[in-house]
């Protein structure tokens, strides 16, 4: 479990994804060293949109990357919702 964007989540997803992409990269290094591995990510919400902003940065890892899944994450953005209380809170914060 990652822990690189614990108390920065205000930040954005771009700094994020790089914040994770380092802890990934300083976990190879400290652990795995010159072993086989294999690199899975599973992500759920906004979690699974900072994996693929981290992945640009672990392209040096690409014959190590194995899975990737994403639960519920918006990939595309919030303007496919059928949610009355996203439309809501989405007013909201316009507001």
């Amino acid at each position: 479990m990652s822990r690189a964007n614990e108390d920065l989540t205000d930040g954005s997803i771009s700094d994020m994804g790089t914040n994770l992409a380092q802890e990934v990269k300083q976990y190879i290094q400290d652990w795995i060293k010159n072993n086989p591995f294999r690199i899975s990510f599973l992500g759920h919400s906004l979690g699974g949109v900072i994996i693929r902003a981290a992945l640009p940065h672990l392209s040096e890892y690409k014959v190590n990357m194995s899975t990737y899944i994403s639960l519920s994450s918006p990939h595309l953005g919030y303007g496919y919702n059928n949610s009355m209380l996203i439309d809501a809170g989405l007013w909201f914060l316009r507001e």
